[in-house]
């Protein structure tokens, strides 16, 4: 860690998980090594406790992942894939200089697209957002001249609100599209309602289309999110955690009334979302903010009931939740 201030760091990690576990394919095999390097941020910061959080984008390497499975013997080898680490932990600080450390983390990591061919057989799927919880402890050393937390000022204002901007990454439910990346703008809204609390939302439109569709996702995406946002301003920073569920409305899901042969209709299907993540927040005047958001967006597909199929009705299930990256900037203005 470096520290930018009392309660904001850069922090890089660096591990081997040197345990071989057995290839999977495109899925984590082998040993596992991880390069991330992000923030830190304590929320509840004193001289001899803290509490904090942690958004750290990175890479994630196995050294044995099946890459090939058409070829005879099965091909295998290294993978790397993006990574976003989120949790947070706790410090205790026996000693000045001493740190002991534990902190609970969940890995977001973006498994790609594949075709894979040997000639004879093509293989093609799609990938997926994978998802692992690591439980770390440790023990750090301070280095550097030692200074005392200056006194903090709170900061002012109940309402922020202004143009947002997403990335969002997930699985879309076409056979097509897979795993993939949209872009979106919007705004957020923000206000107080308790001293470390408040309401929090975020309305965004992702206008691209897809290149197909299930019963419960295709075409553009228009996500809307309402929740809380909770944590502390002092010294013209924010750090807050956030939980806003909301929802998904897919505009060109499949019709409940589908017939073979002939085109595939269409329609607006919404499904139940949940936000869950960390934010940071610059105030550079009085009047301004900087907003940066990372978080794990749950998918839950709602269970289709009556789908007519060449006139035979059935349901289609939601399935699993789905795990997606969603990251976001915006500038407002406060009040």
């Amino acid at each position: 860690d470096i520290n930018l201030t009392p309660r904001l760091a850069v922090e890089a990690h660096v591990g081997l998980l040197p345990q071989h576990v057995p290839s999977q394919f495109r899925l984590p095999g082998g040993r596992t090594f991880q390069a991330l390097a992000g923030i830190r941020a304590k929320v509840v910061n004193t001289r001899r406790f803290a509490l904090f959080g942690l958004i750290r984008p990175g890479l994630t390497r196995f050294s044995d992942v099946i890459i090939d499975p058409t070829a005879v013997p099965v091909r295998t080898g290294p993978a790397n894939y993006f990574t976003l680490s989120l949790g947070g932990g706790m410090e205790y600080y026996p000693t000045p200089r001493l740190i002991t450390r534990f902190e609970v983390t969940n890995y977001l990591i973006r498994v790609p697209n594949f075709t894979v061919s040997n000639g004879l057989t093509t293989l093609s799927g799609p990938g997926g957002i994978d998802d692992r919880l690591r439980i770390s402890a440790g023990i750090g050393y301070r280095l550097g001249t030692l200074r005392e937390t200056g006194a903090e000022k709170s900061v002012s204002g109940k309402l922020e609100f202004g143009p947002e901007f997403a990335s969002f990454t997930s699985r879309r439910e076409g056979a097509l599209d897979g795993v993939r990346t949209d872009a979106g703008a919007g705004g957020f809204f923000s206000y107080k309602i308790l001293p470390f609390f408040y309401a929090d939302s975020s309305l965004i439109f992702f206008p691209r289309n897809t290149a197909s569709a299930g019963v419960h996702d295709g075409g553009r995406i228009l996500q809307g999110l309402f929740g809380i946002k909770a944590g502390i301003r002092r010294n013209r920073i924010g750090l807050f955690g956030k939980v806003r569920p909301g929802f998904h409305s897919y505009s060109a899901a499949l019709s409940t009334n589908l017939t073979v042969p002939g085109p595939l209709p269409r329609e607006r299907v919404t499904n139940f979302v949940e936000d869950l993540g960390g934010v940071v927040e610059f105030y550079a005047s009085p009047r301004t903010v900087l907003r940066f958001d990372a978080s794990d967006l749950h998918i839950y597909y709602s269970t289709r009931k009556g789908i007519l199929f060449n006139g035979t009705p059935f349901a289609v299930a939601g399935g699993p939740r789905l795990h997606s990256i969603r990251l976001s900037s915006g500038i407002g203005f406060r009040f």
